[in-house]
Order: C-alpha cells, then structure tokens, then sequence
C-alpha cells in the first residue's frame, strides 16, 4: 500500500470513529490494548448502528417496557 493510500485510509478510519463518538486517543488505546483493526472497524460499525452513538446510556434507570433509556 503506499504511503498516501495509508494515510488517506487512517484518516478515514479516525473521523468515522469520532462520528461514531471514540476520540481518536481512545482508539489508539484501543489498538495498542490488543484489539485488531477489524474488530475496531465492526465497533465503529455498530456504534453507527445505535439510534445515538454520542449519547451516554444509563444502565441503573429502567423503563416499564425493561428497555435502557438515554440519559440526556
């Protein structure tokens, strides 16, 4: 791969983690704690599957339907 095409490729891979809400450090640490470039690439993925990926998900508040709510 050269060297433009990699670079082109990261960048990619750094805003759709961010669209996704990872920072960009958060990613690195990621990788550096083992995981592989393709299980970072499907965590992204999912995170832009989720009706808000930003938004902070309160796991001690239930709704009457047992469904986790956002907490805004």
């Amino acid at each position: 791969m050269q060297d433009s095409s990699l670079v082109a490729a990261i960048e990619k891979l750094a805003i759709a983690g961010e669209q996704a809400g990872f920072s960009v450090e958060q990613m690195i640490q990621l990788l550096n704690d083992g995981l592989t470039v393709e299980s970072l690439l499907n965590l992204i993925s999912w995170r832009h599957q989720m009706p808000n990926p930003i938004t902070p998900v309160s796991f001690s508040r239930r709704v009457s339907d047992s469904r986790l709510c956002a907490v805004n």
